[in-house]
């Protein structure tokens, strides 16, 4: 079953301020946090440094990872990906925030130094995909302006599935 696709306009206009949260590029000596991070972020998978080096750090197709860093510690990271199935599109690539640093938007102030690159690189969109269940991450992703997109026959059936849990939460959330 393919993931869910999301898709948004990289524009001057699209992007938001920089926030004050320091951004920086990731670098070979944080592949250890990184393992860690991600696979905090995504237990289902499997993470090991040498994971980190082939997908994110020495991809071809990966320019930069990005992190923040607080007290010494990696606590979220996006990674800039370039493929050719989507040649007019970045591709934010790997989004994780640390179980612990979850909440205080550090995963959309990461998206945005992804997008701001785009930008810088000549590209008119972004997009992502994302799993089904993945409903906090849906929700923030919507609310930095991705679309959903119906690129397989049963997105639409997919994607209203996804907008009625995520109404039911909010509903359950104003009820308590």
């Amino acid at each position: 079953m393919a993931q869910l696709m999301m898709k948004r306009p990289t524009g001057a206009a699209a992007l938001g301020p920089v926030s004050p949260i320091p951004v920086r590029a990731a670098t070979a000596a944080d592949a250890e946090q990184l393992r860690s991070l991600l696979g905090a972020a995504f237990p289902e998978q499997e993470w090991t440094v040498a994971r980190v080096h082939k997908d994110l750090l020495d991809a071809a197709d990966v320019p930069v990872t990005f992190v923040i860093e607080e007290a010494g510690r990696v606590v979220a990271t996006a990674s800039v990906r370039y493929q050719p199935r989507f040649p007019d599109s970045g591709y934010v690539h790997w989004v994780g925030v640390d179980p612990a640093s979850r909440g205080r938007r550090l995963g959309t102030v990461v998206m945005e130094a992804v997008v701001r690159r785009f930008f810088a690189d000549g590209y008119r969109s972004a997009v992502l995909e994302t799993d089904d269940f993945r409903l906090p991450a849906i929700t923030s992703y919507l609310g930095q302006g991705f679309i959903p997109q119906y690129a397989d026959t049963d997105h639409e059936d997919r994607w209203s599935n996804v907008f009625s849990q995520l109404a039911l939460a909010r509903r359950d959330r104003k009820e308590s």
